[in-house]
Formats: C-alpha cells, structure tokens, sequence
C-alpha cells in the first residue's frame, strides 16, 4: 500500500535524503527510494527536484547527481516546523469535533471563577521576580506569533506563572485539575488564531494590572480574557456551521 504525500512533505522527504547522504545523489536513486514508497512517477520528482534547484536548496553536480546547499539545510529545520504545525492543527480540528462547544465553554467557566482570584491574589502577593517571569512568557508568546507559530505551551506557562505568584496552594490546585482534565490551551489558541484574536494582548492586559497592584484590575482583566476566549468559542462554532452570532447578545 503507498502513502500520499502532501507537496510540502515531498519536498522535505528530497532534502531530507540529501541530506542523509552527504554526497551527491542521482535522480535515479531518489526515484527508486521515494517513488515506490508513495507511488511517484520520476516525472514528479524530476520536475520538483528541478525547482529545488531553482530555489536554490539543491545544487546539481553533473552526473554524479545533486547536493543540498547551506539553504537547503535550513529549509528542511523551517518544513519540519511547518508540518508539526499543521499536524497539531489537524489534530485539534478533530479534538474539537469530537469534545464539542459546550464541553469547552464549561471549562471555561469554571476557569474564569477561578482565574479571577488568582489574579486579584497575584495583584497583592507577586514578586517581582514573578512579574519579570510573566513578562518573559509574554515576549516568547509575541515572538512566536510573529513567525506563524500559535504559542499552545506558551498560554499556559503563563496562566500557570499568574497561579504560582497567587501562592494559594488550594486555588492553583484547583485550576490545574480545570487544566489537566481538558485540552482547552490549546482548543482555544487555536480557535483564537482562526477567527482572529489577537492572543497575546490580553496576557499583557492582565500583566499590567498585576504590575499596577490593584486586585479589581487584575480581576477585571482576567475576566474579560476569559470572556472574550468564550464568545471566540461561540464565533468559531457559529461558522463552523454556517450560522451568523450577534455577539452583541
């Protein structure tokens, strides 16, 4: 049984066997590695094998077959990355399906009743060590998003950091029994991306007013990120069935 391949994982699969080999390769010995594995006709992989040329990821040697180049290297780290992605995207897509939106938006009352005294205690109680550590979450949060990447880990170090400078053992265990018993970090970083919130913003919203030590900021700030990560669930459902939301509502 062959396996169809996505362009991109065609390409990847190219580079990935020069790379292997470390000296020239003939186009003959691709056809035979890769072209029976995912039932490709040399035509396909001489055409693509061409436009890495182009591209300059691999450079032809006479007959001896062709090289990856220094760019090349760097487009099998960059196609790697982008495959993960939209492996966990698709993942997700299915997670979703299946756990549906009010699943998701129980666990997300239940964390804005929590989450909003941990970030009226971190208000009074974080270090500043703790707010700097916040600040760090936040940056790689902006710095990950401005390569493409949706920060999935990143949201939830920092609603875990907010937890920590709270220091209620009974609260922050709590909220991790809300964490650990749903995937909603990710269901709803993802959702957020799709229907285009911007995800990092409220994180530096909350920061501000944890920094400004005032409880009823920090507690209104949390709560409007929670909110607004509900009516994105809502908008995302809404178009995933085709139905208009009046979010004013």
């Amino acid at each position: 049984m062959t396996l169809e391949l996505h362009p991109l994982q065609l390409e990847l699969e190219l580079l990935k066997e020069l790379d292997l080999a470390n000296m020239p390769v003939g186009a003959s010995t691709l056809v035979y590695s890769l072209g029976k594995k995912y039932n490709l006709s040399q035509a396909t992989i001489g055409r693509k094998l061409m436009e890495l040329d182009v591209e300059g990821y691999t450079v032809l040697k006479g007959r001896k077959g062709r090289l990856l180049t220094a760019k090349g290297s760097q487009r099998v780290s960059f196609l790697e990355k982008e495959l993960l992605q939209k492996n966990v995207n698709s993942r997700l897509l299915q997670v979703l399906n299946h756990a549906g939106e009010a699943a998701l938006l129980d666990v997300l009352v239940a964390r804005r009743a929590l989450e909003r005294e941990i970030a009226s205690l971190a208000a009074v109680r974080a270090s500043s060590a703790d707010l700097k550590l916040m600040e760090d979450s936040i940056e790689l949060q902006l710095q990950m998003l401005s390569r493409g990447e949706i920060p999935y880990e990143e949201d939830r170090e920092f609603h875990k950091l907010l937890a920590l400078a709270a220091r209620n053992q009974v609260l922050l265990h709590a909220v991790e029994l809300v964490w650990q018993t749903s995937r909603d970090f990710e269901e709803t970083a993802f959702i957020r991306r799709s229907v285009g919130s911007a995800l990092a913003v409220d994180h530096q919203r909350i920061l501000a007013a944890v920094a400004s030590r005032s409880p009823e900021a920090a507690e209104a700030a949390m709560v409007d990120h929670i909110n607004q990560m509900i009516e994105d669930v809502k908008r995302y459902y809404a178009l995933q069935s085709g139905q208009h939301l009046d979010l004013r509502r």
